[in-house]
């Protein structure tokens, strides 16, 4: 340990310095990128100053010109030396209108140049007054002006405006050396920090080289710690794919809207949990006395599609049951001949009770690693959602069942009819077929139930409920209308053959057997009316109100008859 812990501290050593020089590093490589508009800022100032100093320049050009071409005019009356008069003012004008804006946040400059304009404005109102005089005189020759009160004026501008320029020169002086003070500054740093650079890569190169044998030591302890880093983030991506396909797929079962449907999806994200281990999903039959193979994936060994739940140690024992090897452990008895390798069974349970059972196979082998224990927990959080989701799904079911059945004779009732004739008539206009109602009614109920009791009547319906059921095609539908009257869909189906089906049916009621306590009761019979779309109406309420006169006919012509709609 203490032999570790020496050669740990240089190397944690070693580290900050390598951050620190190849910190130092690009400090240096940026220094100038990130100096250079603090030095040009400098420059720039010392230019403009420069700028503003050719312009005063050029300022006191103009005005000598003017003042020459003016002089050249009063003494001599010609008129070519009125045009650098002219030109000289203008352009001097323009000059000091770009000064004073270029001046305008410097109060101190800005009154030099003010007290600068006033002296350039007498000077050209002079300047007028001697050019109109001369030009009244008609350029004689004879008649000389006096020159003089212009060249003072202009010697008082020379001496105003080179006071400025001596005040901007001694500013640009300044920021000349400011200037050059920044740039030696900037210089100066950037050596200085490649020196220390160079000199911290020296010390490190000297560190590596004296803990190289250390290091080299240390690489196969590095590279086991790499691999195992490796291995971990490999198996966190992979716990992450499984999490979000668990999370993909308890939403997917939450709105499953069948049994079928709901294992079709658990099995598609099973398959792609599990990967190389074969399995299936089974549920409890409808008679809780099987276990019934729902959806399977991979190639399983066993082919077990049906058994009893005391066939498999999970359901028996409520818990996982893992077999790594046939010989020495307990099998379940499900597997059949065609057993494998080792296998997992683990219970779907839902408030304490199971509902099915997660069953996976393995090569043996992979020994003790048929199953790891991340297969094992997600395995176990797949088993919790997907019981959890299948209770929930039969409580929906159940309860939708509640809501759409008549708890009497387990007929649809009158709310279900009415939602699946609009639905179905709407699918017969559309795909232009016909479609069969017809009202049924028993033959004096009312006395029967007086003769023999409500619960001998109830089971008279009860059985004629039964034999509709098993009696009717799929797409039939059979429901309670209200009371002993019972009403039948037959979707795609034409006037005559509805006509014999319901003369089969009222055949069949008038032989049916009833017992109560023992006592056979008496036969009974029915009525019907039958009604087609779109023969006898095109909506749900004009089929239905055919189909009632017509079993409201059967009535008085005599009961356990058929009778047709009048369209």
């Amino acid at each position: 340990m203490p032999h570790s812990v020496k050669h740990l501290l240089p190397q944690r050593y070693l580290r900050l310095g390598l951050l620190l020089a190849m910190c130092l590093l690009v400090f240096t490589a940026l220094a100038p990128i990130m100096s250079a508009n603090w030095v040009e800022e400098a420059n720039l100032q010392q230019q403009e100053t420069r700028e503003r100093l050719d312009d005063l320049q050029q300022l006191l050009s103009g005005l000598k010109d003017a003042e020459t071409g003016t002089r050249g005019f009063l003494i001599t009356g010609r008129q070519e030396y009125l045009q650098p008069y002219y030109q000289g003012n203008e352009h001097a004008l323009l000059i000091l209108r770009q000064l004073r804006q270029d001046f305008r946040a410097e109060a101190e400059t800005s009154l030099r140049l003010q007290a600068i304009s006033k002296q350039i404005d007498l000077l050209h109102q002079y300047q007028a007054r001697a050019v109109e005089m001369r030009r009244q005189v008609n350029g004689g020759v004879d008649a000389p002006q006096d020159i003089s009160p212009g060249k003072l004026g202009m010697d008082r501008l020379r001496v105003s405006v080179a006071e400025l320029s001596s005040q901007l020169q001694a500013e640009q002086a300044v920021q000349y050396n400011e200037y050059q003070n920044r740039r030696r500054l900037v210089n100066l740093v950037v050596v200085l920090v490649a020196v220390m650079d160079a000199l911290l890569f020296g010390l490190l190169l000297w560190q590596m080289l004296r803990s190289m044998r250390e290091r080299l030591r240390a690489s196969m302890a590095l590279r086991e710690v790499s691999e195992r880093m490796q291995a971990g983030a490999l198996d966190l991506e992979e716990r992450n794919r499984q999490m979000a396909l668990l999370s993909r797929m308890s939403s997917a079962l939450q709105v499953c809207l069948d049994t079928a449907e709901f294992f079709e999806v658990a099995g598609k994200y099973a398959q792609q949990l599990f990967g190389q281990h074969a399995g299936a999903l089974y549920a409890y039959h409808p008679s809780r006395d099987l276990l019934e193979r729902m959806t399977a994936w991979g190639v399983l060994r066993s082919e077990t599609g049906l058994f009893e739940p005391h066939q498999c140690w999970a359901i028996r024992r409520g818990q996982p049951h893992q077999v790594n090897d046939l010989r020495q452990e307990p099998v379940c008895q499900h597997l059949g001949s065609a057993q494998p390798e080792a296998y997992l069974c683990l219970p779907l349970m839902a408030g304490g009770e199971p509902v099915g059972v997660l069953y996976l196979e393995a090569s043996a082998d992979l020994g003790e690693h048929s199953f790891p224990s991340a297969l094992r927990q997600v395995a176990n959080t797949l088993t919790e959602q997907v019981a959890l989701a299948l209770t929930n799904m039969n409580l929906r079911e159940n309860l939708r069942r509640q809501s759409i059945i008549d708890a009497l004779t387990g007929l649809y009732n009158r709310r279900f009819l009415d939602e699946t004739l609009a639905r179905e008539l709407i699918r017969a206009n559309r795909q232009g077929s016909t479609l069969s109602l017809v009202m049924l009614d028993v033959d004096h109920f009312k006395r029967f139930n007086d003769n023999h009791g409500h619960e001998a009547g109830d089971q008279v319906l009860r059985h004629i409920a039964q034999l509709l059921r098993k009696s009717l095609r799929g797409s039939d539908l059979a429901c309670r209308f209200g009371g002993e009257e019972l009403t039948l869909i037959m979707p795609e189906t034409s006037l005559e053959d509805a006509r014999a089906k319901c003369e089969a049916l009222r055949e069949q009621i008038a032989e049916l057997t009833v017992r109560v306590g023992g006592a056979v009761l008496p036969a009974v019979t029915v009525s019907m009316g039958l009604a087609a779309f779109p023969l006898h109406g095109e909506q749900a309420e004009t089929l239905i109100q055919q189909a009632d006169a017509a079993l409201y006919r059967a009535k008085h012509a005599g009961r356990n008859r058929v009778e047709l709609a009048q369209g």
